[in-house]
């Protein structure tokens, strides 16, 4: 995602890409962008566990905070 911001006392932060990797440009400064996130794609089980949670969504098996809070009162999670 590239973009460009400008700060109110006027600093612009450029963000780019270069050789396969997230940068952000502050005040001439050149930072790398790093994503700890990013790692989860590659924990298989995390990766399985993100997937399910999908197939959750789409399959409209969800449940409110509500729901969530009254069933942890219960004993059930």
């Amino acid at each position: 995602m590239q973009f460009s911001l400008k700060a109110p006392d006027g600093t612009v932060i450029d963000s780019y890409v270069k050789d396969h990797k997230e940068f952000i440009r502050i005040a001439g400064l050149e930072y790398e962008v790093f994503s700890p996130v990013d790692e989860f794609d590659f924990d298989p089980e995390i990766r399985q566990m993100i997937e399910s949670s999908e197939q959750d969504l789409i399959e409209g098996r969800v449940f409110s905070t509500e729901e969530m809070v009254e069933a942890i009162k219960r004993g059930e999670l």
